[in-house]
């Protein structure tokens, strides 16, 4: 008996953890969009189904969307980075300590506000399901986050099940011919419960190659009790093709400081 009511009682608390909001969904899964950056042409996101992103700046975008509630983002509010897992990847994204808050986006005032650092998921390595689940959020978004989406984008899948976006088929994928095991997904919390419709938040960081950057805030209290979230969808989410490349200044000076390590040595070499 004790043995079927421990597995029983684990459940119920799990429930009771996430607010017991087992019913709750979001009213429309499209209000956070992952963007390019600010001052750019898809700051707001582009549809791109994922959207592309360089490795060191992006951001996210509070969409104007009339199907919810368009309540100010709740706590938790957090940014979420899963990284492909394969032989030799790096999977230790990081993100800088604050974020620049457009309130609104373009033309409002700035401020910034705090950054977390990366917390790795509690449900482990991603190998199936959905992201937002694999956080413990699942309850809240829909599944079009899903495990076969982000490989498909990353390998660069074509046919029906394959990426939706054709700029990332085939060769021009990220990771095309490398097999992905998994993903490590990581949350970033952000320090503000003012984040409301046409705002925008600008981060800054260095994501390894073939990640995906979304978020999610939930408001437990909304709807009665039964708790409402804004999440990025895979739609608007955005995707790393690329490396982060050191500027030129970085490869002169790393340059330089091998040139004179060279000399070093060479008159050490004469002096003997």
């Amino acid at each position: 008996m004790r043995r079927i009511l421990l597995p029983i009682l684990g459940l119920v608390l799990l429930a009771l953890a996430f607010g017991g909001n087992a019913s709750a969904q979001l009213l429309d899964p499209a209000d956070l969009h992952v963007g390019t950056g600010a001052g750019t042409g898809c700051a707001t996101g582009c549809g791109g189904d994922p959207n592309i992103i360089t490795p060191t700046v992006f951001d996210i975008y509070y969409n104007p969307n009339t199907h919810s509630s368009q309540l100010p983002i709740g706590d938790p509010f957090y940014l979420i980075v899963a990284t492909p897992v394969y032989t030799g990847s790096t999977n230790s994204p990081t993100v800088g300590g604050t974020a620049t808050f457009y309130d609104p986006y373009p033309g409002g005032t700035t401020s910034t506000v705090s950054v977390g650092g990366a917390v790795p998921s509690l449900g482990g390595e991603m190998t199936s399901g959905d992201l937002y689940a694999n956080i413990g959020l699942g309850p809240f978004a829909n599944n079009s986050f899903g495990f076969g989406n982000m490989v498909a984008c990353d390998i660069g899948t074509t046919g029906g099940s394959g990426c939706p976006n054709s700029g990332l088929q085939g060769s021009n994928a990220p990771l095309f011919g490398v097999n992905i095991t998994g993903y490590d997904v990581f949350t970033f919390s952000i320090g503000t419960t003012t984040f409301s419709p046409n705002d925008l938040l600008d981060f800054t960081g260095n994501l390894p190659i073939g990640s995906y950057v979304a978020a999610i805030g939930v408001d437990y209290s909304a709807l009665g009790g039964k708790g409402e979230a804004w999440a990025v969808p895979f739609t608007e989410s955005g995707i790393v093709t690329t490396n982060n490349v050191p500027e030129p200044s970085s490869l002169l000076m790393l340059g330089a400081g091998l040139l004179a390590m060279a000399i070093l040595a060479g008159r050490r070499t004469l002096t003997a």
